[in-house]
């Protein structure tokens, strides 16, 4: 069981990593890498589906769609908070800043990311979960040990180095490569640097 909650996290912090990188691409109009670590994964959205996993189940008919919205929005907050705190503290740096958004606390946490973090939840339980829990949780329980095993350890190696580098504040060359591969075929999409968020400062109240 343990092999399947594991290979559960690494698939839903995948998504979560793709998620944020193509949410704050979109805002600010340039490629924006949100991982921690190197690889493709944001751990934070995979403890926080495990964590909905836990919660929910299969015991959907006992919450309704608001209950489960408003749990991803005060378990984002719970979450992000303490986890920005201490990433701080340890690295010396932020991977994100609400300083911008409206009701916001030190920049850490924010209405309007835990609103997303909200609307990701009902996704996460409703859509995500319907397609990958039956995959992940009827697999053959060999095989989901042989795929574990490998990820674990690439997870910790790449838990290790990334807080190595972290801690030196610089990176691995092929890895700056690789994002400015990204980075230049983001620039190819949108020459002119057109961004959600300078929308939304141009035209709104709502952010400064």
């Amino acid at each position: 069981m343990i092999a399947k909650l594991f290979i559960y996290f690494v698939i839903t912090a995948m998504i979560g990593y793709i998620y944020e990188c193509i949410a704050m691409t979109l805002w600010s109009g340039e490629w924006d890498n949100r991982g921690f670590l190197f690889g493709p994964i944001i751990p934070i959205y995979g403890v926080g589906c495990l964590a909905g996993l836990y919660v929910f189940g299969n015991l959907l008919e006992d919450y309704t769609v608001l209950q489960v919205f408003l749990a991803g929005f005060l378990a984002s907050a719970i979450l992000e908070y303490p986890t920005s705190y201490i990433m701080e503290k340890m690295f010396h740096e932020r991977w994100w800043d609400y300083s911008i958004a409206p009701l916001n606390i030190q920049g850490r946490v924010s209405v309007p990311s835990s609103f997303g973090f909200g609307v990701g939840a009902v996704l996460i339980v409703y859509v995500v979960n319907a397609h990958i829990v039956p995959i992940v949780m009827d697999m053959d329980i060999r095989l989901a040990r042989i795929l574990s095993i490998p990820l674990a350890l690439i997870f910790v190696a790449d838990v290790i180095l990334s807080a190595y580098y972290a801690k030196k504040h610089t990176t691995p060359r092929p890895y700056d490569r690789v994002n400015a591969s990204v980075g230049y075929a983001v620039d190819r999409i949108n020459p002119k640097g057109y961004s959600l968020g300078g929308y939304l400062k141009n035209n709104t109240n709502f952010f400064k």
